[in-house]
């Protein structure tokens, strides 16, 4: 079967950093096609993955009939813009997390898609790692009874100067740059939510977003959860603790290199070995699944509707920091 072609759009860091060279390693995907306004840059990027095809505009590179599928890999507030202009192109799309601004961009990219008939996912790649895969196989098989609270942390320095996009109101900070990865785990685990309370606080950096986030999480069975998220407090620790009604399972970390997870119970605790990621092909998992789900017509396992209700929950949890009180999360 011939492979399904995609094109980026941007080429910024993760484009370079994972997106690019997962598709020119795929099996099942490839690469035809880069576009990026300085139409200079974008050559050198197609030059550096296998010389294809540069565009200095998305609108010549949704017109080009090679492309199947496109990378959005742009900032947070072109998502959704380009989003819809490639559903209405016949292209299928993976778009960058977080999905949109708001759940409201995120419904309009998941109607537009289902109304082109292409299929739509969000970068959510820890959804299909081992470590997370792993668990859930675990938690499948009754290894720790019934999940009754998930818990997800993050911690880290991060130093970002005026004018960066990354900390801009409405797209940046620490909630929609970082915590959002950790929030789609804590959802994964978790399920739907259905109520969030939260503080939402500038702690360390002269930052006009924030850089430091705690959510409190009541899911739709009844589970709880906590999130948490610092961008103030070097070593990086990226971790998820679930806790069952006859068991524990640590993910410690969640980064893609991790070889091992941690079960414990009544019985004692044991190491679970998985097989680790390498870089720079950590989105390869991902994006084989988004091409198998194209193939054979189904979502993929880093669907829209992921993306959706991660931002539904941050959208909750602003509100709720803002209003000191707990939320209600926007249903679907």
């Amino acid at each position: 079967m011939s492979k399904l072609r995609f094109g980026i759009i941007g080429c910024g860091s993760i484009a370079a950093g994972s997106f690019a060279p997962s598709l020119t390693h795929s099996e099942h995907a490839s690469l035809v096609a880069v576009c990026r306004r300085d139409l200079a840059q974008a050559r050198d990027f197609a030059a550096r993955f296998g010389g294809c095809a540069a565009y200095g505009s998305v609108d010549e590179l949704l017109a080009d009939p090679q492309v199947d599928a496109v990378i959005v890999s742009t900032a947070t507030d072109t998502h959704c813009d380009f989003t819809v202009r490639a559903a209405a192109s016949g292209k299928h799309v993976i778009c960058e997390k977080p999905m949109a601004r708001n759940a409201a961009e995120c419904r309009r990219m998941i109607e537009a898609c289902r109304q082109a008939g292409v299929r739509l996912g969000v970068a959510y790649r820890r959804r299909v790692w081992p470590q997370v895969v792993e668990a859930q196989r675990l938690i499948a098989a009754g290894a720790i009874g019934r999940v009754v609270c998930v818990r997800t942390h993050y911690a880290g320095l991060t130093e970002l100067g005026a004018g960066n996009w990354r900390i801009e109101p409405g797209i940046g900070g620490s909630m929609m740059e970082m915590a959002v990865h950790r929030i789609e785990v804590l959802l994964n685990f978790g399920g739907p939510p259905a109520e969030v309370s939260a503080i939402v606080e500038t702690v360390l950096h002269p930052w006009p977003t924030d850089d430091s986030d705690l959510l409190l999480v009541r899911f739709a069975d009844g589970k709880i959860g906590m999130h948490s998220t610092i961008l103030t407090s070097p070593p990086r620790r990226d971790q998820a603790i679930i806790d069952g009604a006859t068991g524990r399972i640590t993910i410690d970390s969640l980064e893609f290199h991790s070889p091992e997870i941690r079960l414990e119970t009544a019985t004692g605790a044991q190491v679970i070995p998985v097989q680790p990621l390498a870089a720079p092909l950590f989105d390869l998992p991902m994006i084989d699944d988004f091409v198998m789900a194209v193939r054979q017509n189904r979502e993929p396992a880093c669907d829209g509707m992921t993306g959706y209700w991660v931002q539904a929950l941050v959208d909750a949890a602003f509100r709720a920091g803002h209003e000191r009180r707990a939320v209600a999360v926007e249903p679907w």
